[in-house]
């Protein structure tokens, strides 16, 4: 399956430079392993190891129940008339292959979005023991993530996966998380941190920067360089490097940070109002600009409150009354 903006002009220089915009979602994949890294690291630090049933509990009640009332809102919709989706999009999307199964871009829109939850998921069930498994060894798991990266290269260039949209496989966007998850570990070790920050400068970001936009300009799309996972993660840290930075300020301020609270509402429910062109319309005028805008943050905003919210505090009281924790005691 092709890249949707496929159907688009391959000829001019503004198309070229926004297909580096796909950048977006692996700077969002990054900031997972990342944060995902940091709690598990955390909790082996507060208990001497990790809880497995207490991490996997939680991210059940932080992450279904908003993807499920929006999958049952589509369905309602279908009930009414008012869209087409199919049973088969629905059921991948709740038994986590909707990455792999033949997408369109069109009849497939509201739920395509949900490949790079699969991604995340899938990473989510393997990447804890992986972690025990490597004890964290930043060079075995750098080894890994670079052996993703060939294996993305030769899959791509001799399609021998040929489900679903490739760039979209959890099987070649591994590496996309374990650089996050490797900055996680790196900056957890004082010595490691402070030789990075010594390293990694604003114009060595500035510059690693440029090499990825000027790469995906030459290919005039997206090209999954082995490279850019990396240049991503390393963007990724700096502002917590240099937190007297302007970059870090900007992203302090109360607008990112509001959006940053619901990031993941958003992420689930803008798929609805912001339409790939050719996608069939529920509501067709609310789903032109600018009401789309207005009503996909609406909609984020009611589903962390009324959903993420609630949720993830039941989630925290079922893990806590189910499995416990305590304290690692320091000799």
């Amino acid at each position: 399956m092709i890249d949707p903006a496929a159907e688009l002009s391959h000829s001019s220089l503004l198309h070229k430079v926004t297909r580096v915009g796909a950048t977006g979602v692996g700077i969002f994949f990054a900031l997972s392993g990342f944060l995902i890294t940091n709690l598990l690291l955390a909790q082996k630090e507060k208990l001497g190891h990790l809880n497995l049933p207490n991490f996997y509990t939680r991210r059940v009640f932080r992450i279904i129940p908003p993807v499920l009332v929006y999958l049952l809102t589509l369905a309602l919709l279908r009930y009414w008339n008012y869209l087409q989706v199919t049973n088969h999009q629905l059921l991948s999307s709740i038994f986590l292959y909707r990455n792999y199964i033949p997408n369109d871009w069109n009849s497939g829109w509201y739920t395509g979005h949900f490949w790079s939850l699969m991604v995340e998921e899938h990473f989510y069930l393997f990447w804890p023991f992986l972690l025990i498994l490597t004890r964290g060894n930043v060079i075995v798991l750098s080894t890994i993530a670079l052996l993703d990266a060939l294996w993305r290269a030769i899959s791509f260039h001799y399609q021998i996966i040929s489900v679903g949209w490739p760039p979209g496989r959890t099987d070649v966007r591994i590496d996309s998380l374990l650089w996050g998850c490797i900055m996680a570990i790196v900056l957890s070790n004082p010595k490691w941190r402070d030789l990075l920050k010594r390293r990694l400068t604003g114009v060595v970001i500035l510059v690693l920067l440029g090499i990825d936009i000027v790469s995906n300009v030459i290919h005039g799309k997206h090209d999954y360089s082995f490279f850019e996972p990396i240049i991503l993660a390393l963007l990724l840290v700096w502002p917590i490097l240099y937190p007297e930075s302007k970059l870090r300020s900007v992203l302090d301020t109360p607008f990112f940070v509001s959006i940053g609270k619901i990031s993941y509402s958003l992420y689930i429910w803008q798929q609805f109002w912001l339409l790939y062109p050719g996608a069939p319309k529920a509501f067709a005028h609310v789903q032109d600009f600018p009401l789309n805008i207005v009503m996909a943050f609406a909609c984020a905003t009611a589903s962390y409150y009324l959903i993420e919210t609630p949720f993830i505090k039941i989630g925290r009281h079922v893990s806590q009354s189910l499995w416990g924790q305590k304290k690692r005691v320091h000799a």
